[in-house]
């Protein structure tokens, strides 16, 4: 019978002992965590300002919903859930439309569609990681083998 044997980067492994084998937070939390931690090391390694620019404009309504790929009712329970936290400053009636500050936008991202953040997280993530590579520092190292 022939082995198998696996692989895996020390990224993946510190992503399952940090991620998906702890206890104390909810997934999406630990993930959310995971890759904050990791950009932070990534900008500090490639000399990079942290810059989480993703939130520049006020939505209203209807673009919330494509935003976060909500239907109006969710994404209006989410408007609740801000104002209800203390954040009615970032919702405002401009033309007969509710609309929502860039920082109120924020506040929903990271606050009611925590996976949203996670994807802008991740998307991030990559692009560091790519310049990290691109940059000449070594990635693709192994944990070990089964």
């Amino acid at each position: 019978m022939r082995s198998k044997k696996y692989f895996i980067l020390i990224e993946g492994y510190y992503w399952l002992t940090y991620v998906y084998f702890q206890k104390e937070k909810s997934l999406i939390d630990a993930d959310i965590n995971f890759f904050k931690n990791r950009i932070k090391q990534y900008e500090e390694l490639l000399k990079i300002e942290h810059n989480e620019n993703w939130w520049n404009r006020d939505m209203n309504i209807e673009y919330l919903c494509e935003y976060f790929d909500r239907k109006d009712i969710t994404v209006r329970k989410a408007i609740r859930k801000m104002c209800d936290n203390g954040f009615k400053e970032y919702k405002n009636e401009i033309n007969s439309q509710i609309v929502i500050s860039n920082k109120g936008v924020e506040w929903i991202c990271k606050n009611a569609f925590k996976h949203k953040y996670l994807d802008l997280l991740e998307k991030y993530k990559m692009e560091l990681t790519e310049t990290y590579i691109e940059a000449g520092y070594p990635y693709d190292q192994f944990f070990g083998k089964n």
